[in-house]
């Protein structure tokens, strides 16, 4: 990552109207926007997010409508855009969207800066739509029409959001992450006091930080072939501040009413948190055998129990580091509990190959118990 580059970005982003405008619902306000361009302009920018479209139908816009982001519905088809701006798409969301609104003539169109870790003919979305893309075909349809069809006022704010994408695209692009870099040194420009102190008059460190870690998720899955099978991949903020990327599966039965139906396992998978690396496991104390009349951090006593449980039915993953350390938590059902090394000597190339073994690990003794469909 270019220091220079990311802090003249910030600079160009702190003096862009639109961008200071976006910061109170940073999600809301594009599809806001994207609303009242359909509702005002329908004719030339509902290609936009459906290239299909005639030019001449009517579109009604609605915002919220059965909790989307947004739902076009032209004719007798709905199109249904659902806006991810500052995380990792989520496919439980889609997939739930998905079967929750009844009828065969739908399109569910995915707009995020980033792409989706799981495959769209199997979890409910149509089109993957790009910030990138997005910038490029607003800017097409709005300069290759007569400067006539557009309100003069109109036509200010509609240049300026063009040019505010333009900027929050070049962020995404100047966040780079390589194969032969180190881990500490990505995080050393993450955490640069200058960068730290320019993100933070503008509000923006959490969406850099989170940029970086879903960058980094994707470079290291890239050669994970059973993608399409991960429950989760969950970004987000711990109170250390350190970002942190979860990557799960889940298992039938994980948070089921009827304790009798769960399985040992809510969830087994890794987790790549700041300069850590976690084997990660959500364990239902009752199935294996361990107490639950405590609920917190300092359950010491339940805690070495679930330790000693996963080491001796589950040792082909958690006993692959000698030199990791046992932590987690203890609810009263549940107990979380993680084996981490540090990782921050290792290269993007070295990272990405410890995950792709340890999820193959996973998959490979894990598959036949788990069955097609797994409870969230």
């Amino acid at each position: 990552m270019n220091k220079n580059a990311i802090l003249k970005n910030i600079e160009e982003l702190s003096n862009n109207a639109m961008f200071s405008l976006s910061l109170t619902s940073r999600e809301l306000f594009h599809t806001n926007f994207w609303a009242w361009l359909l509702r005002k302009y329908p004719n030339i920018f509902t290609s936009v997010f459906y290239p299909n479209y005639d030019g001449k139908s009517k579109v009604e816009v609605l915002r919220e409508k059965y909790n989307f982001d947004l739902l076009l519905k032209i004719n007798d088809e709905y199109i249904i855009i659902e806006n991810k701006c500052k995380s990792v798409p989520n496919r439980a969301q889609l997939e739930k969207y998905y079967k929750k609104f009844k009828t065969d003539k739908k399109k569910i169109v995915l707009v995020s800066y980033f792409i989706p870790l799981f495959l769209s003919t199997l979890f409910g979305y149509e089109e993957f739509l790009s910030y990138e893309e997005l910038y490029s075909r607003l800017k097409n349809a709005f300069y290759n029409i007569s400067s006539e069809s557009i309100e003069k006022n109109d036509k200010v704010l509609i240049e300026s959001y063009i040019d505010f994408l333009a900027l929050l695209n070049e962020f995404q692009t100047n966040i780079t992450i390589n194969a032969d870099d180190k881990i500490k040194d990505l995080w050393s420009v993450v955490r640069d006091t200058d960068i730290q102190n320019e993100l933070y008059k503008i509000n923006f460190q959490k969406s850099f930080e989170r940029s970086y870690i879903i960058k980094l998720s994707e470079k290291v899955l890239e050669n994970f072939k059973y993608k399409e099978f991960i429950d989760e991949i969950r970004i987000d903020c711990g109170r250390d501040l350190k970002m942190f990327s979860d990557i799960l599966f889940y298992f039938p039965g994980a948070w089921d009413k009827d304790e009798n139906k769960r399985q040992d396992l809510c969830y087994l998978g890794v987790s790549v948190w700041g300069d850590d690396y976690r084997y990660y496991a959500g364990l239902h104390k009752a199935q294996c055998g361990i107490l639950a009349h405590k609920k917190d951090k300092y359950d010491k006593e339940n805690k070495i129990a679930g330790f000693k449980y996963l080491s001796k039915n589950y040792s082909w993953l958690f006993e692959q580091e000698d030199t990791c350390k046992w932590n987690g938590y203890s609810y009263e059902k549940e107990m979380y509990l993680y084996k981490k090394l540090n990782i921050s000597d290792l290269t993007v190339k070295e990272l990405a190959k410890k995950v792709v073994h340890d999820l193959e690990l996973i998959h490979f003794y894990l598959e036949p118990i788990r069955g097609k469909e797994c409870q969230d």
